[in-house]
């Protein structure tokens, strides 16, 4: 299963923080997983955890422990621990993961008009396969100048508390929302077809 069926199958994401949402994630709805948390360590024992739920898992690179940021630590991340994809702010990061073959969200913070030309700039620089937008409650018109040029799929992410503020990011043009601590994992959502 591929990035774009997963959220078509249920558009929440579980943004996994620590080892007890894990656990959660387990009967939950989402197909898949955003792993923020681990390190060199747990992360390929953890990867395998969520493979065997039926999930798909993608690392966030920036807050994984004990790797560098470059092409060798990019390498292990693809061969030894095998996720499904990464995630980072990083654009070096996520152009270099994409080059190795890994399937990269890239994550844009935009608390402004002109960040929302940053970021359309730094997509374009790193070739990433789908974009996580934060905070998650921005205005239709920034998911529809994001991929003014590229179809991508957005997922809001971060200061979504109320299922009211999921409904509301998929209204406005999120292709999907990433949640964390479980609570809005199940949401009954319309699918689309």
């Amino acid at each position: 299963m591929e990035f774009k069926e997963g959220i078509r199958r249920h558009p929440v994401i579980a943004a996994v923080r620590n080892e007890k949402e894990l656990k959660r994630l387990e009967n939950s709805r989402p197909q898949i997983c955003f792993l923020l948390f681990g390190d060199i360590n747990t992360l390929p024992s953890m990867v395998d955890q969520v493979r065997r739920m039926g999930k798909q898992v993608y690392l966030h690179l920036d807050l994984a422990q004990g790797f560098s940021n470059d092409r060798a630590a990019l390498k292990f991340i693809h061969r030894e621990i095998g996720p499904d994809g990464v995630v980072s702010t990083r654009t070096h990061l996520v152009r270099n993961a994409r080059e190795e073959g890994l399937f990269v969200i890239q994550r844009l913070f935009i608390p402004d008009t002109m960040s929302v030309e940053t970021g359309k700039h730094l997509l374009k620089q790193s070739k990433a396969d789908a974009v996580e937008v934060m905070p998650g409650i921005v205005p239709a018109w920034v998911y529809d100048e994001l991929r003014r040029k590229r179809e991508l799929p957005i997922v809001a992410g971060g200061l979504l508390r109320q299922a009211g503020d999921v409904v509301q990011a998929l209204q406005n043009g999120a292709s999907a929302v990433s949640v964390s601590g479980g609570d809005l994992w199940n949401l009954d959502l319309q699918m689309n077809p």
